[in-house]
Formats: structure tokens, sequence, C-alpha cells
């Protein structure tokens, strides 16, 4: 949210500063994932499987769920992009203070 309200601050659009928010997470969840899975596979991060241990099938599931988490999340931003474009940022501010609120009262009964 920090790049939107920035990106609006800065004269953009809505629906720039939400692309441009989006476009600027693309990278960083790439390199993210990409340095997880490559120690994953290596055999140093925090479940080893080493590239020994990966059998054909288990690279056919691999690329499968990495190719349907894509395709998900493109349609959501796609999804995500045009309801904002639509009914602007007012309605999601709303369900994420309220989301907020739910989970502050929820940590606090859990602390007793």
């Amino acid at each position: 949210m920090s790049t939107i309200a920035g990106g609006q601050l800065a004269g953009m659009s809505r629906a720039s500063a939400l692309e441009f928010s989006f476009f600027l997470s693309f990278p960083t969840m790439v390199a993210a994932t990409g340095y997880t899975l490559l120690k994953s596979v290596l055999g140093k991060g925090e479940n080893p499987v080493g590239v020994s241990h990966i059998d054909a099938h288990g690279w056919v599931v691999l690329v499968i769920g990495f190719v349907v988490s894509f395709v998900v999340a493109y349609g959501s931003v796609a999804w995500f992009m045009g309801w904002v474009r639509r009914r602007g940022f007012a309605p999601f501010a709303v369900y994420r203070i309220i989301v907020g609120a739910a989970v502050l009262y929820w940590a606090s009964r859990l602390g007793g």
C-alpha cells in the first residue's frame, strides 16, 4: 500500500500507482522465491531436498505448481486492478481497516 500511496502523492493516477506497485513487487517476489528454491535444491535451505532427491515426477509437480500459481496470481492482479479502476480504493481501505481491527482484537484475546 505504501507504494500506491506514494505514487498517488507523486501525482500518479490510481491505476498507474497500482500498476507500478505490482510491477515493483514482481522482481522482488521472483528473486525471493528463486533464492529459496535454489537453497532447497542445493540442500542448504529450511527444507533441503537436494537435486539428487528430486525425481522427474517431482520436477513435473514443481513446474505445474509454478504455472498454476503464476496464472492465478496474474488473474487476481488483473481482477483487482479492474476492481480498483471501477470502485477506487475506499472499499478496499474499509476492508483493510476491518480486518486489521479484527486481527488486533484476536491478538489481544490471545495475549490474556
